[in-house]
């Protein structure tokens, strides 16, 4: 129950509060026209109508009593006259036709259930239009059948509705005060939201808290936040900067004495340590670093995929490739970001094992590119320890290739959170080992 509820529910924000506000004042409208049109309408219209059925009773005592017809007829008549009725003795039997009012007119329905129940020696009535609004009600008399036209003015209050049409415009007056109200206070919770998401993405947005003393707490909590998360990563950069200079120098004096010295195995194997140090160092401070520091710009993945391509295959790799037409050629990209991540998935896939495929094409207004390789792949309940930085499979990769500290599967996750993105892992259905699924929705281009 609570399940289906809630599919009904509007997903925003505003879209739940204009609910709380309208439901509401549509109910209060519906009561009060119920209660209006029955307790207050009807009534009114039914007392209306006897009263006039009282005069009605009248004319018929004035019409038997009178000594011939012409003399009922005329004494009715005068008497009729100033009680406001029209009256006419029928001499033949009327051809009456059946009683009806329209399903919007309340009041006429009323005013036939009264007649037909109050009027003293009742045949039919009908309402009319044509000459004027009005009742016309037959009663069977001494001298015949009489015919009596009632004003329905005296029968039933004239516009009704303009209560209910006053209350109906004073709600939507105040539905569209407080739809400007709701819309103004939440307009700081959406900037709030769209400050946080960029600063998901990298970005920084001016913000500035505003709103109600709660909205305001939260955007003063978020700018506090931020501004410790800026400080701590500029001084995370200004430690990982000196210690990356601290640690070339080293490595730098090690290469030169190796040159120095005569070629020998043990200089080799030395010399191949510290490439491998060299690229732990660089892995460790490409992830310290992040992607804020990449600027955004126009780029074509599809020349970013083919030039990585054709400088791992003139390394003797053996690499698929297939770029399906459609492909869009300007992506908003950050510099360097989408070539870093495909270069650190391609690199594993070649690192542990033997060939690798990569597929780029568009699905469901987005760009997805896949690599897959015919390694060992990654077990489904390791896929999501993997993405985390510095873990290693024992399971699924050996330890003994590469200079892998585990940081691959993270900047790439990170780079794609960053553009919108996500990362997904898979079997590999064509060579058997992983297949990675990089993401990138087209939305975020417009």
């Amino acid at each position: 129950m609570k399940a289906q509820l809630k599919s009904f529910l509007p997903r925003s924000f505003f879209g739940r509060a204009v609910l709380i506000l309208v439901v509401p004042i549509i109910v209060i409208q519906i009561v009060l026209s119920i209660v209006f049109v029955q307790r207050h309408y009807e009534r009114v219209t039914q007392q209306m109508t006897e009263t006039v059925l009282q005069a009605v009773g009248v004319v018929i005592e004035q019409a038997d009593a009178a000594p011939g017809e012409r003399t009922a007829f005329a004494t009715g008549t005068g008497l009729a006259s100033a009680l406001g009725l029209q009256v006419q003795i029928l001499e033949d039997a009327p051809r009456i036709p059946a009683s009806h009012a329209a399903w919007y007119d309340l009041a006429g329905r009323e005013i036939l259930d009264v007649l037909q129940a109050r009027a003293p020696g009742y045949l039919g009535a009908v309402l009319r239009r044509d000459p004027i609004d009005s009742a016309v009600l037959w009663v069977d008399i001494d001298a015949g059948t009489l015919e009596v036209s009632i004003p329905r003015d005296r029968l039933a209050p004239t516009n009704p509705h303009q209560l209910l049409v006053i209350v109906f415009l004073a709600s939507v007056v105040l539905i569209l005060m407080a739809l400007q109200y709701l819309r103004l206070q939440i307009r700081p919770i959406r900037r709030l939201g769209a400050a946080a998401e960029a600063y998901g993405r990298g970005q920084s947005l001016p913000f500035r808290a505003s709103g109600a003393r709660e909205i305001r707490a939260a955007g003063l909590a978020f700018i506090d936040m931020r501004n410790r998360i800026e400080r701590q990563n500029s001084q995370r950069k200004l430690m990982l900067s000196g210690l990356g200079h601290d640690m070339r120098t080293p490595l730098t004096r090690m290469r030169l004495v190796l040159s120095m010295s005569d070629p020998t195995e043990d200089t080799a194997a030395l010399d191949a340590e510290i490439t491998d140090l060299e690229k732990l160092l660089n892995s460790f401070l490409d992830y310290s670093r992040g992607e804020n520091h990449a600027q955004e710009g126009r780029f074509d993945p599809s020349a970013i995929l083919s030039d990585l391509v054709a400088r791992y295959r003139a390394a003797g790799r053996q690499i698929e490739m297939q770029v399906a037409p459609g492909v869009p050629r300007d992506l908003r990209l950050r510099e360097g970001q989408l070539e870093r991540v495909l270069d650190n998935i391609l690199g594993n896939a070649l690192d542990y094992g033997k060939q690798a495929r990569v597929a780029m094409f568009t699905h469901a207004a987005s760009l997805v590119i896949t690599i897959e390789d015919d390694g060992p792949g990654i077990a489904p309940a390791d896929r999501q320890r993997a993405r985390e930085p510095f873990v290693r499979l024992d399971s699924a990769r050996n330890l003994d290739v590469g200079a892998h500290v585990g940081l691959g599967l993270a900047i790439a996750d990170d780079v794609m959170r960053v553009h919108g993105g996500r990362l997904e892992l898979d079997d590999s259905p064509a060579l058997g080992g992983l297949l990675v699924r990089l993401i990138l929705p087209l939305s975020r281009q417009a």
